[in-house]
């Protein structure tokens, strides 16, 4: 067995004491690699960087050579037999949902973070204990053996759980589906805890009758709610992490909703990417980039079904739905990547830049354009008997449950499979999915099917929907419509100096003064009017039969 043991001296100095004890099999050398990243973040991480102080040792306390072979590889060398520790420091400064923490009040820890694979022995059992008496609070995703002592059937299982040691946690309970849910949190509470309880039991057991079952007996809702602004959910297999902040906003109707929609959508993760997941995927390696295209499926249909969950379970009323999946619409309306970058593109890009805006215009966000998709995929299914639940309940028979794994292939046949006539969803997957078409021009005739009116809106910004120049409130170009006559004179960062532009009376040119880097130039800019940019409302207008079978 490999035991870890984990402690804190000094917890404002935000290092933790983590010690690795293990037995040699032989004399060879032992191989320890540490995560790059991880599950549901498919970005390196590079948690090697907060390591320091590490150090080997005999059962007589004698040092162990060791070298360095990578940026997060370690390669010790034990002489005789007998049991070798590993100490190390880990600095625990991040909070967010995937990180670690440690200050005055708290420790926190995903364990990917700071827990070394032991290579040729990833299979084996792990204990993991804590060693912090000033912390009596104390929970874990991992499988309880005793006080402060926890168990993973092996590295994987590790790799995908949280510890979190507390002076003070508060505690509730749940029954859905023949699982106990836990919520847990740290910090302040300014909201109804009836009221919350019964909503996580209305969408929990949704979507524990569409899937059929639950995966786990027991599951941890653990949140950290903060006192400065902060968003952040991340899946396990026994259960989620969510950061959100100010604490004291979630007396507020909005701020709740956000927490509940968070909350629903990492739930949903329980199944889909937990173990609903990509061969490739499967298991995860995080040594190094581990390359998928299935980004539609692991964050769109999440983030799709997530909030539709809030809507069939009574969670939601219909205009709160919409006023949530606008905000999903607009998102996507605000730039043109659809036109370079499809999403089994940008999902395999996701290592490159897939959580920070990029270049200008190159690819596509896989959570809320593939959430769009997932919709549509979903009023085409509806349209033909079936539902998008029951393809994900059919990859739950088929692929989480025995986790097996799937490919891309088998994700699309499991849906054409629901429709006796395909070449219609033939045709979107051909155009929107693999291919680069305009999706906002399907998405208003879905949405009249069920009844809602998608209609265009202009603001006041004259300048952004007339011209397509996004500035900021300095005058600063920060984005530019590829079909404006601005694209090919202005420049992203010119700074307009006759800021603010009035706006002229009749369709006349305008002429712009701008700094480009120093030099001053004059732009004269044609008399064409838009639309650019356009943002989206959603509205009920009637109830129709398909939206009776969609929202059910």
């Amino acid at each position: 067995m490999i035991y870890y043991q984990i402690s804190c001296p000094y917890p404002t100095s935000q290092f933790v004491q983590i010690r690795l004890s293990l037995e040699p099999i032989d004399e060879s050398p032992v191989l320890l690699q540490l995560p790059a990243w991880r599950a549901g973040r498919y970005q390196l991480a590079n948690y090697a960087q907060n390591i320091r102080g590490f150090r080997v040792f005999d059962k007589k306390n004698r040092k162990v050579g060791f070298r360095k072979t990578s940026k997060d590889r370690w390669e010790i060398f034990p002489e005789g037999s007998g049991q070798i520790q590993i100490d190390y420091q880990y600095w625990a400064g991040k909070m967010d949902a995937g990180s670690a923490w440690a200050d005055d009040e708290q420790i926190y820890l995903n364990l990917v973070n700071c827990c070394f694979d032991v290579m040729g022995r990833s299979d084996e059992k792990i204990e993991v204990a804590l060693d912090l008496p000033g912390f009596p609070e104390q929970i874990s995703t991992l499988i309880p053996v005793s006080d402060s002592v926890w168990a993973a059937t092996n590295f994987q299982m590790l790799a995908d759980s949280t510890i979190l040691a507390a002076k003070k946690l508060s505690h509730w309970d749940y029954q859905a589906g023949g699982t106990r849910f836990h919520i847990w949190i740290q910090g302040e509470i300014h909201f109804d805890k009836t009221l919350l309880i019964e909503r996580f039991v209305a969408f929990s057991k949704r979507m524990i009758e569409d899937f059929g079952e639950f995966p786990e007996p027991e599951y941890l809702f653990i949140f950290q709610l903060l006192p400065y602004p902060h968003y952040h959910g991340v899946e396990h297999r026994r259960g989620t992490v969510i950061t959100f902040g100010p604490a004291e906003k979630l007396a507020e109707p909005a701020e709740m909703e956000e927490l509940l929609g968070v909350s629903c959508h990492e739930l949903y993760h329980a199944w889909n990417v937990c173990r609903i997941r990509p061969k490739e995927l499967l298991p995860y390696d995080f040594s190094k980039e581990t390359y998928t295209q299935a980004g539609l499926v692991l964050e769109g249909v999440t983030t799709y079904m997530g909030d539709l969950y809030l809507l069939k379970s009574g969670v939601y009323e219909l205009d709160t739905y919409l006023r949530h999946f606008e905000k999903i619409v607009n998102r996507e309306a605000l730039h043109q990547g659809w036109k370079n970058y499809n999403i089994l593109e940008s999902s395999f890009d996701l290592w490159l830049d897939g959580y920070t805006p990029g270049i200008p215009d190159r690819k596509v966000n896989i959570y809320s354009r593939g959430a769009l998709l997932a919709f549509c995929i979903d009023m085409l299914l509806t349209k033909n008997g079936s539902s998008l639940a029951q393809v994900m309940n059919r990859m739950w028979d088929s692929y989480g449950k025995p986790s097996i794994g799937y490919e891309l292939s088998d994700f699309e046949n499991v849906i054409f499979g629901e429709i006796a006539e395909q070449s219609e969803i033939r045709r979107f997957f051909a155009g929107f999915v693999h291919g680069y078409a305009d999706l906002f021009g399907k998405l208003a005739g879905f949405f009249a099917e069920v009844g809602i009116e998608m209609s265009e809106k202009h603001g006041e910004d004259w300048l952004l929907h007339q011209k397509g120049i996004r500035t900021d409130a300095e005058g600063v170009v920060v984005q530019l419509h590829p079909d404006a006559a601005a694209f090919s004179q202005l420049m992203k960062n010119d700074r307009i100096l006759n800021w603010p532009v009035e706006r002229p009376k009749d369709q006349s040119d305008i002429e712009l003064q701008v700094d480009r880097l120093g030099r001053s130039l004059t732009i004269h800019l044609s008399s064409e009017i838009g639309p650019y940019y356009p943002s989206y409302s959603l509205r009920s207008v009637k109830e129709t039969e398909w939206f009776r079978k969609w929202k059910t």
